[in-house]
Parts: C-alpha cells; structure tokens; sequence
C-alpha cells in the first residue's frame, strides 16, 4: 500500500500514509521553514506575491482572488473562477497522477508477488460552487486503475468511478473567528496526519461520510467536532458506501503558544471509533469500541524544528480491556547553505499486546495512519522505529533526500501488522525483536507550478525475526511518479 501526506510547505513526508513523494505544486517561491516531520524542504527559492500553491486538501485551495475579472487573464484562470449569477462562482480542478512501479518481494515474499512491474493511474476531477459568501457545495469524481499487479489488487490500488467527496457547507463569521459547518463525503485529516490521513500515497484517497463543525481564529483556540461513518469501498464503479459498521466521531482543539509562524503550535484530539470485525495477530474478530487521545506540540526555533505527539488508546475489545499507545517525535535542523542541507532524527515507537493471557488488548489501533517509513508494507502497531535523514536542495526545484531505519517489535508475544492493519507476521512465528533495517531515497522535481516528477527507490534487509517466521525475503522497490493538476 502506497500512503503519504505532506504539509503545505513540504515536499515530502517520509513519516507518512507507505510510500510515495508527494510533491506541493507551487510557482518558485523562498522554501518556507519544515514542520517537525516533515523531511524535505518546499521546492523553489524566489516567491511571486500570490504563488500558485496547491493544498494537499483540494477542498481548502481558494481561488477567490480571481474575482477581479482582470486577474483572469489565462485559460486556467478562468476556470479558477467562473461567475455563474449574482455573487456566485465555481472553480473547477483535478488531478491526473501516473505510478510505475517494481515490487521486490512484497510481504518479504509470502503470497502472492508480482514480478514485471505495474503501472497505476489516478485520475481526480473537482468542482466547487460557491453561493454567496457563506453557502458552498464542493463535488468530487475519482478513477484509480491498476494494471499487472500480479500480488493483487486490494481496493486501495483499484477503485472504479467513484464519488469521491460531496459535501454542503456554510460558513459564517463570529466574533474573531470564522464558524463552518459541513455534511457529506469529505476527506479528513488532523494535524499532520499521524491518526487521520487521507491515503494520498495509495493510488485511490479515502473519505468519510460525516459531519464536522469547526471554528478557526486567527489567535486563541481553534477546534471543531466531527461526527459520521468510514466508508465500504469497493472496485466497481459507484459502488462505495456508507460503512455502518464503522462508526466514528470526536474534537480537536488547537492554539498557537505565541505569537508569528514560528511559535508552538498545541493540538488535541479525542476520537471513538467503534468498528465491528476488526482482528489483530489472533485472527480472532470482534467488536473494537476505542477512545483516542492524542498532544501534539510542533514548532521552530532559529533553525530548528521539532514535531512530537504522544497518543493513549482506551476502550473495549470483544470484552478485554484497551490498553495501547503511541509516541512519534521528530527533531531537525537546517543549515544555512544553498542547498538547504536538512538532517533529522525520527523515532516512533507503538504498544503491543504483550500478554495474550491477562484479559487486556495492547496493541495500538493504527486507524488510518500514515506509513512509518517511505515506501513500507509496515504500519506502526508494535514497532520502534529510529529513522535519521537527510534532505537537501541541489537545484531550486529539485529536492533529494536519504534515510534509513532500524525496526523492532515492541512486544515479542505480538505480531507485526501491515498498514491495513492486518497482521504481516504473528507474534508467535518468532522470539527475536529485531524486523530489519530499510534504506530509502527519493527526488522531486516541481516542473512547474502544474507538473512535478518523483522517484522512490528503497532496499529493505529482513531482520531476524522475519527469517525466524520460515519466509524471509529482502524486500525492494522502485517507483516513478508523475503528477499534474489544475
């Protein structure tokens, strides 16, 4: 599986939903400093006064600007915003990605391997109407095809015409701050998306089907509610659905401890999710009703930055007790170079259930989380993971980066789980910690403000417990990723 995300200002985001660069598409413009996670500086040095940026959330791109009808003055610009009536307009967007790829030894050779390569597409097509100021409907179509992935095609690499995302939303200001409320199928995402993301690296996103209220203010507490359903994806066409039986819902509560970009920003989270037929390394399915807690503090002083988030999990599984958790923390600095030479330290570590006898569940839910490494069959539950890397900026639109990681298990009574959540090996097929050790590269290429290329290689040694479980392959891989949006 294929999982990243990247915030606004990065490239690249090596803790993120398996494998992939994600490049933010904007015209040249001075690299903004790194959040606490990300890996890889923005990709251009000198900035125009309105760049064009694409969000990682299309939903959050704001074309207002194009109102002025002297502002549209190219064929993409007009469609930007297109006045439609009174003071109502639509902007219109999409995506178009392309994926080669070679999979060496997937699952560290147990299953099904594919063994010639694949080619994958994405293709994404938006509109967003806004009706005055305070009333928008935002509507999203998406194609995601695989072909000659012989290991198969889980509904993450082949979902058919979909509706993606349609949603209402009205937007109203009280006192300093801005006060939406949204219904329909939207993509989710909360801080930098260690708990939600929306599956970007996959070659098909995910939403919800829910409704959020949220309050944003310049200075003070921001935050919101959200309330709603995961969604029964299929790979037809116009097949997914509402799953019912995977509830969710919850808040977050926000604030900058200061004043300008660089001062600490505070996050807090707190979900229930109630999934019916989830099932850890026992194989034993049940009813998993879970409290989230998570802090995150991120921020930057001089040239560094740092990103740490501690997460507790409580609750009920088919009648035992929750007890889980999860650390993840990043710390790195750059040098005032021409080249932005960026080097970081990431550690993760998550709870296992290291005694299946006490009537308490350990392992940590991962729900929607992002890849630990770049470009992994892992997800976090019952791994340590210390990652260095570097990244650096040999030309103004071009971003390489290295790193490795070292990976054990937590809890030697508990599997090591996929980022489906399903189990790679279980607990019981080994007595050693040590998984293995990856080593990764990537490079991004901003072509333009609507065009980027990227390239993925990675080499993974199988560690001792792997070889224990009787099939223990070295696991490679080699991607190249070409994307364009509008």
């Amino acid at each position: 599986m294929l999982l990243t995300t990247a915030a606004a200002a990065a490239l690249m985001s090596a803790a993120l939903p398996a494998t992939e660069v994600e490049v933010v598409q904007t015209a040249p413009q001075a690299a903004p400093p790194l959040s606490g996670q990300s890996p890889a500086q923005s990709a251009a040095p000198s900035a125009p006064a309105q760049p064009i940026t694409f969000r990682p959330l299309n939903y959050d791109d704001d074309w207002s600007r194009f109102r002025d009808p002297a502002a549209r003055t190219t064929p993409w610009s007009q469609i930007k915003y297109i006045p439609v009536g009174g003071d109502a307009w639509l902007s219109l967007g999409g995506e178009a990605r392309w994926r080669a790829e070679y999979r060496g030894n997937e699952r560290f050779g147990r299953g099904l391997q594919d063994n010639d390569g694949d080619l994958q597409q994405r293709l994404r097509l938006w509109g967003d109407l806004h009706l005055g100021s305070s009333v928008r409907i935002f509507a999203e179509v998406q194609d995601g095809r695989t072909t000659g992935l012989d290991s198969g095609e889980p509904v993450v690499e082949e979902n058919r015409t979909d509706l993606h995302q349609a949603f209402i939303e009205t937007g109203h200001q009280v006192s300093d701050g801005a006060l939406k409320l949204r219904v329909g199928r939207q993509e989710f995402a909360v801080g930098m998306s260690r708990i939600f993301e929306p599956r970007e690296g996959s070659n098909a996103r995910t939403g919800f089907d829910m409704a959020r209220v949220m309050y944003d203010r310049p200075t003070g507490w921001s935050g919101g509610l959200f309330a709603g359903y995961a969604l029964r994806e299929g790979k037809a066409s116009f097949d997914d659905a509402t799953n019912f039986d995977y509830r969710i819902y919850g808040g977050t509560l926000s604030r900058r401890l200061g004043t300008g970009p660089s001062a600490p920003r505070l996050e807090f989270l707190y979900a229930n999710t109630d999934r019916l037929g989830l099932a850890f390394d026992t194989g034993v399915a049940g009813r998993d009703d879970r409290d989230t807690f998570a802090v995150r503090l991120d921020g930057r002083s001089a040239l560094w930055d740092y990103d740490v988030e501690g997460v507790i999990q409580r609750g009920d599984y088919r009648g035992l007790d929750i007890e889980a958790w999860y650390v993840s923390g990043v710390v790195g600095r750059t040098f005032d170079h021409r080249w932005a030479p960026r080097v970081a330290l990431r550690i993760d570590a998550a709870s296992g259930d290291e005694d299946r006898t006490d009537g308490v569940q350990g392992t940590y839910n991962q729900l929607y989380v992002p890849p630990i490494s770049l470009r992994t069959d892992f997800g976090v539950s019952n791994l340590i993971s210390i990652q260095p890397q570097l990244t650096f900026r040999p030309l103004p639109k071009t971003t390489v980066g290295v790193l490795t990681a070292g990976l054990w298990r937590q809890s030697k009574e508990d599997g090591v789980y996929l980022l489906s959540g399903l189990p790679l090996r279980a607990g019981t097929e080994g007595d050693s910690a040590f998984v293995g050790w990856r080593y990764a590269g990537f490079v991004t290429y901003a072509v333009n403000p609507f065009w980027s290329v990227a390239g993925v290689v990675n080499y993974t040694d199988a560690g001792d417990f792997l070889k224990e479980s009787g099939t223990a392959e070295d696991q490679s891989y080699v991607g190249l990723i070409v994307t364009t949006k509008f």
